[in-house]
């Protein structure tokens, strides 16, 4: 059950994350930077659920766990740090590396929740 719950926070915390972040991109939510980051800890949050229960569950893979927890932790750093990490023109690149891993989170969230229910299935 609490995978099919962090499968559900993680699928709206990461989109509405994702809209939030490509509004920043256009200079339109600034003021928004706070739910922004709030979304951010709840996906990783919930991926961590997920990894954790991907360590655990029966048929479950550690690749996948230890994926989720490193990508988690890797989120909430670059995540926390960024607005201060090469500041200037070039600070576009912290800003795809940021969108890479947000949507890495999500995606390998989402395997681990799917192999999760497989096995369960199955």
């Amino acid at each position: 059950m609490a995978i099919r719950i962090g499968s559900v926070v993680l699928s709206f915390s990461g989109l509405l994350a994702l809209i939030l972040g490509l509004l920043f991109w256009n200079h339109r939510a600034a003021n928004l930077i706070s739910l922004h980051m709030l979304l951010g800890f709840l996906v990783v949050g919930a991926l961590w659920v997920i990894g954790i229960g991907q360590a655990f569950f029966k048929g479950g893979s550690w690749l996948i766990a230890t994926g989720a927890l490193i990508i988690g932790a890797l989120m909430l750093v670059l995540g926390m740090t960024q607005s201060s990490l090469m500041v200037g023109q070039y600070h576009w690149v912290v800003q795809i590396i940021h969108l890479v891993l947000g949507i890495s989170a999500v995606g390998i969230g989402h395997i681990g929740a799917a192999r999760c229910r497989k096995t369960a299935a199955g």
